[in-house]
């Protein structure tokens, strides 16, 4: 992430464009491996730096031209415009995206403005009391950065195995399939996967009928739908036979539901 918000000769705490878009894809990443999903992907896609520039004016009106500003790539040495902005702008460009954002920029403005406010450090001025306090402090920051990386490595690799199953199943889902094909896609047994859809309410069976029947509820939102197929008996009369097919609406919902991934393996 780009260095977090900047202190001006004036004391006034900002936030550059670049920044916030930061912040906007770190919220993203994050939300993306809470649902086992990669990022960028479907449903998490990467936020520009132009599209972000190409909101605030919308945002925030015609004022944006008094905080405009230009950054340096140091890759390339070529400038391009930004946006410098004070606390206030920072958090209703955050406050577009999400709550949850904005309340992270104020809290991070805030906490440089008090920053900002106490007085000058002056090593000269350092007992070695304080001396042997910071080196505490220091050491203390530094090991709990080192388990926050532990805790959010250990997450990815939680998230990594659903998040391959997703890719899998994405393959497959392109229409859809019986009850016993959808099983197979998604790794699992048959008659568990047949007992877990009646249990939660997606399957019945109507009274004397030896058919499955998706509930309406799960139709009505795109999980199942019916097929009516023409069968031939052996006498050469012939019967219509309904069946469940499970859509890649409801493919995708299933592999990520709660509950559903207890089940064993096929």
């Amino acid at each position: 992430m780009n260095t977090i918000a900047t202190i001006h000769p004036a004391e006034v705490i900002t936030m550059t464009s670049l920044e916030l878009v930061d912040y906007v894809n770190a919220e993203r990443k994050e939300n993306a491996l809470a649902a086992a999903a990669g990022f960028p992907s479907k449903g998490f896609a990467k936020l520009e730096h132009y599209d972000f520039m190409k909101k605030a004016p919308e945002v925030l009106g015609g004022g944006v031209g008094k905080i405009s500003d230009t950054h340096v790539n140091p890759q390339n040495g070529q400038s391009y415009p930004i946006y410098r902005f004070p606390k206030r702008e920072a958090c209703l460009m955050a406050m577009s995206y999400s709550y949850e954002l904005q309340a992270k920029v104020f809290d991070r403005m805030t906490e440089l403005e008090e920053q900002a406010a106490k007085p000058a450090f002056n090593p000269a001025s350092l007992t070695r009391i304080d001396i042997l306090k910071l080196a505490m402090d220091s050491e203390e920051g530094r090991l709990k950065a080192v388990a926050e990386i532990a805790v959010k490595d250990a997450q990815l690799a939680i998230a990594a195995p659903k998040a391959q199953a997703l890719d899998r199943i994405s393959t497959f889902a392109e229409g859809s399939m019986c009850i016993t094909n959808a099983a197979k896609v998604l790794q699992l047994q048959p008659k568990k996967f047949f007992a877990w859809l009646q249990e939660k309410q997606w399957i019945y069976r109507r009274a004397g009928g030896s058919g499955w029947v998706g509930y309406q509820s799960r139709i009505q939102v795109g999980y199942l739908e019916h097929k009516i197929t023409t069968v031939e008996r052996t006498d050469g009369t012939t019967k219509q036979v309904e069946q469940v097919l499970v859509t890649a609406k409801g493919l995708a919902k299933l592999a990520t539901d709660f509950g559903l991934l207890e089940l064993s393996p096929a």
